[in-house]
Order: structure tokens, then C-alpha cells, then sequence
């Protein structure tokens, strides 16, 4: 079951100690225990203009993060509070509330980079928290965006010439929220109503000597060799991939211990078992991975989850190779007991014996649920009673030698039918295994091709979203009067374009992509197993004391 944490009071998550960072380990174990998605918001801004109070009032309390009535300021580091979503069920609201920028009793100034750096890497929503109007000043106060070069990059490969890479950074980059307080002035421009996103667009517009926060801070990144958030990611996503598979392995094996009555009666009981919890185990890592690399996680869930599919067919093998067993040492007391007392040591007795047997054979058909060596254990009986009724029919004085003779060759022909019979089991089973496997494969290629083209959607709508921004600050730069600034930008909108359309028209490349991955994924499956003759071959042995 998803679990978010409730807690009574926030806890600081980097420690801000002379000017050093270090992260508490209590609130990482905190992290750790949330299994339910998380919101994380963060705030930043000067110090002393109520950042606390605000996420306060995000958490729904009245107190929690330490407020102040001083000009000292309360908040050091980075504090962290884990509540429940108060719109979303079952989601995990995690608020970060950072130590105000500007602080006089700093020391370094490049701490509040530090700490706004953080704030952006960490959050989904990232909310910047200013006193006031939008005015110069408080552009200044934001000019930490257009220093991230010294701390972000969002691509560890260049860009094509003429084309920076905003697109990849606006990727990475959180929700922004600029949270202005005490605001008093009339929304109005040139004695027209706006709203507060026109009033917000129309100060963040481009004037002689100050540019778009935009490209102010694209600029910067592009300008500077720093940690990338590429290569972050890459790393991030072997550690969730490896959890991927780890959590869809273990549900497998939780699911198929819960379901599995061993012995099943028949070997496709089990693989249609096995099949339903392989669905759900695929769809919980489809579900959790993300940038799985030629899908070499994938592979790996692939090759567990066959391991672990062996290790059920084993055990439902064992278990029915025990119960067979035992059932047949139960029905068989009494004839063991009467050929040790010589009872079919006499005239007639081939005739009793066979009787015998066949009783024998009669009540262990009868029993149920005796699994997929049934008829492999019977058949061992037998032939482990051949020596003894070959013994019996020689002594039977009451036969003739032809008859004989003929007994003996029906005790062969029924021999070699059961052998048959046995054999076309064996044929059967492996189709059915094969088909399993087929199964198997189909499953894995289709919730990948799915979830493929659900990514592929998501980066369309990305990209979309990211042309529609380009084109209006394009605009924007026009009806200003920035002509050159406008066509300086047609090669990010023209690559923009490029890549939307690649993106668009990149099914045959899913299609090349899924084949060859099928192939990767076929060529697990169908390799040997360490299935089946370690079984088979000791069935035999069962009887060499009979």
C-alpha cells in the first residue's frame, strides 16, 4: 500500500552551518519511507518577507516553519515538510521552505546561489517569494536565475550551432510561481483591465539594456561548463530502474507464492498463473522506470522474472513428484507385503498379481490433484515391478510356456504404450511451454510499445508547449521593435520544428526499435532452463529400493 508520511512539524533537510551544506540524514530516511507520488514546492526570496508564513499556510497550519518578528532571519538551509495533498488523495505535498536570500550576516554571497540552486533542482513547483510591485529592484533580486551556470547544465552534449538549448532546460526546469505580496497598485495598463498574468508578462518584457528572464538565464547556462542534469538524470534513473525491477520482481514472486496451490493439477494451471502475475509485474515497472536505455532493465525483469517462473515449475514438479510418490507407497503396501510373504509364489499367481497391480493403478488414477508427474512416477512403478512379474510369471506352474510367451509380450506392448503416452505428455508440456514464452514475449513488447508512444505524446506536448512559448516572445520582440533580436531566434523555432515533426513521424524508428528489442527479449526466453531433468532423471531412482 502507498504510504506519505503526516508529519507534526517540519524538519531541516540541508543544514546551512558556516556556510557549509550537508544534507540530515533523519529527513532523508523520512524521504525514503514516501511511496505515494510526491508535490514538492519550494520557496525562495529575500529573507524577512514571510516565506514561512506562506507555506504555512500551504501546509493548512498556522504554525510550523519558525516565523519571525526581527530583522534576523529564522530560516537557515533548507526545512522540509511532508503533509498529505489537500487536493490530490493518496499524493504526498512535500513543502521546502529555504533561508531568505540577501542575508546581511552572510558571509559569502555566493550561499544564497547555493541554496537557490537546490531549491530549483529539487522542486516541481518552485514559487519566488517577493514584497511589493514587480519593479526593477525586484528583477534584480531574481538575478540568481541568470547564475545557474555556475551549478546547472541541462545537456552533456552541445547543441546544434545557432540553437541554444532551452528547450532541454525548460524540460528540467520546475513550475515558477512568483508570489508578489502586499500588492497595491490597480491592474490596469494604459487605462485597460489586465489580468495578473498580463501584468506579470508586460514587466518581464524586453527593454534596452535589461533582457527576458528567459533568455537572461538561458544565456547563462549555455555559457558555462558546470554539473549536468543530464548526466544527473542518467544516474537517477539507474537507481529507480534497479528499484523498478526489484519491486516488480518481488510482486511476481509475493503474487505467484499467494496464488500457486502446489501441486497444480496441470502444468498450464500453473503458466496461466504464471502469466497473470508476469502482466502486473511488467506493468509495475513500466509504471516506476524511466530513460531504461535499450530497454537493458527491461531485459533484466525479463530474465528474473524466467529464473523465477523455473524455480515455481521445479518446485510444482518436486512437490508432485513427493505426493505421487507418497500415494503410491500407501496403495502399494499391501502388494509389497504379500510378493515378500510369497503370496503369488503359486499356481495362478501371475493372474493375482496382475490384479493386484492393476487395483493399484485403479485407486491411483482416482487420486486427485496429483500434478504433472503423475504419470512419470506411475510409470517408474511400474517398471520397477517389471523384474518381479517377469519372476512370477516364469514360476507360475498353472501356465503354459506359450502363454507365457504371450503374457510376456502384452506386458511389453503396455509398457511401450505408457512410454508413448508418457512422451506425448512431455511434447505437449514443451508446446505449452513455447507458448507461454511466446505470450511472455508479446506481453513485454506490448506495454512497451504503449508506454513508448504515451512518452511519445508527452514529448510532443512538450515540445508543442515549448514552440508556443518561442513564437510569442518572438512576437513579443516584433511589436517592441527588437527585429534582430526576433530573427536571431528562427533557428531555435525552426529546430523546434524540426524536432516536433521528427518526433511525430518516428514510427518506423519505434517499429525497427520494438523488433530488435523482441529479438533481445525472444532470445531470453528461449534459452535453456535449468528446468527439467534434474527432476526426470531422479524419478527413477525413487524405486531402485522397491
Amino acid at each position: 500500500m502507498a504510504f506519505g508520511p503526516n508529519m507534526r512539524a517540519p524538519i531541516c533537510l540541508v543544514e546551512n552551518i558556516n556556510e557549509q551544506l550537508s544534507v540530515n540524514q533523519e529527513a532523508l530516511k523520512i524521504l525514503d519511507q514516501i511511496s505515494q507520488p510526491v508535490v514538492v514546492v519550494a520557496i525562495v526570496g529575500l529573507y524577512r518577507t514571510g516565506k514561512s508564513y506562506l507555506m504555512n499556510c500551504l501546509a493548512g497550519q498556522n504554525h510550523g516553519f519558525p516565523l519571525g518578528s526581527t530583522v534576523q532571519s529564522k530560516t537557515k538551509g533548507i526545512w522540509m515538510w511532508c503533509v498529505p495533498h489537500p487536493s490530490k488523495p493518496n499524493h504526498t505535498l512535500v513543502l521546502l521552505d529555504t533561508e531568505g536570500l540577501g542575508d546581511v550576516e552572510k558571509g559569502d554571497p555566493k550561499n544564497d546561489l547555493w541554496i537557490f540552486a537546490l531549491a530549483v533542482l529539487l522542486s516541481s513547483v518552485f514559487v519566488y517569494n517577493s514584497m511589493g510591485t514587480i519593479n526593477h529592484q525586484a528583477l534584480e533580486q531574481l538575478h540568481y536565475v541568470t547564475e545557474l551556470t555556475e551549478f546547472i547544465r541541462a545537456k552533456s552534449s552541445p547543441t546544434p550551432d545557432g540553437v541554444d538549448n532551452s528547450m532541454e532546460f525548460v524540460s528540467f526546469f520546475p513550475d515558477f510561481v512568483w508570489a508578489v505580496r502586499d500588492f497595491t497598485l490597480e491592474l490596469k495598463l494604459n487605462d485597460h483591465p489586465i489580468t495578473e498574468d498580463e501584468y506579470l508578462e508586460n514587466a518581464l518584457k524586453l527593454i534596452p539594456g535589461l533582457q527576458t528572464l528567459v533568455v537572461t538565464y538561458v544565456d547563462a547556462i549555455n555559457s558555462g561548463a558546470v554539473p549536468c542534469l543530464e548526466n544527473a538524470v542518467t544516474t537517477l534513473a539507474q537507481i529507480e530502474n534497479s528499484a523498478a525491477v526489484q519491486k516488480a520482481a518481488d510482486h511476481y514472486s509475493e503474487q505467484m507464492a499467494q496464488q500457486v496451490r502446489f501441486p497444480t493439477d496441470t502444468l498450464q494451471e500453473l503458466l496461466d498463473l504464471h502469466a497473470a502475475c508476469e502482466r502486473e509485474a511488467i506493468a509495475i515497472f513500466m509504471e516506476k522506470s524511466f530513460k531504461d536505455k535499450n530497454q537493458e532493465f527491461q531485459k533484466k525483469l525479463v530474465e528474473i522474472i524466467k529464473d523465477k517462473k523455473d524455480d515455481f515449475m521445479l518446485q510444482n514438479e518436486e512437490e508432485s513428484v513427493k505426493y505421487c510418490q507418497a500415494k503410491l507407497d500407501q496403495l502399494s503396501v499391501a502388494l509389497m507385503e504379500s510378493i515378500s510373504a510369497g503370496t503369488f509364489s503359486v499356481p495362478g499367481g501371475h493372474k493375482l498379481y496382475l490384479e493386484t497391480k492393476e487395483r493399484i493403478e485403479g485407486d491411483y488414477c482416482k487420486v486427485p490433484r496429483k500434478g504433472v508427474k503423475a504419470n512419470e512416477v506411475l510409470q517408474s512403478f511400474l517398471q520397477s515391478q517389471m523384474a518381479i512379474e517377469k519372476s512370477i510369471l516364469q514360476a507360475d506352474k498353472a501356465l503354459t510356456d506359450g502363454e507365457k510367451a504371450m503374457a510376456e509380450e502384452q506386458a511389453r506392448k503396455e509398457a511401450a504404450e505408457k512410454e508413448q503416452e508418457l512422451m506425448k505428455q512431455k511434447l505437449q508440456e514443451q508446446e505449452q511451454q513455447m507458448e507461454a514464452q511466446k505470450k511472455s514475449l508479446e506481453e513485454n513488447i506490448a506495454q512497451l510499445k504503449e508506454k513508448m508512444e504515451r512518452e511519445r505524446e508527452n514529448i510532443i506536448r512538450e515540445q508543442t508547449m515549448m514552440l508556443e512559448h518561442k513564437l510569442k516572445v518572438q512576437e513579443e520582440l516584433l511589436k517592441d521593435g527588437f527585429r534582430k533580436k526576433s530573427e536571431e531566434m528562427d533557428a531555435e523555432i525552426n529546430h523546434l520544428k524540426n524536432m516536433i515533426d521528427s518526433t511525430r513521424n518516428d514510427t518506423p524508428w519505434i517499429g525497427k526499435f520494438i523488433d530488435r528489442i523482441g529479438t533481445e527479449l525472444g532470445s531470453i526466453l528461449l534459452a535453456p532452463t535449468k528446468l527439467i531433468g534434474g527432476v526426470v532423471s531422479s524419478i527413477g531412482s525413487l524405486f531402485k529400493k522397491k
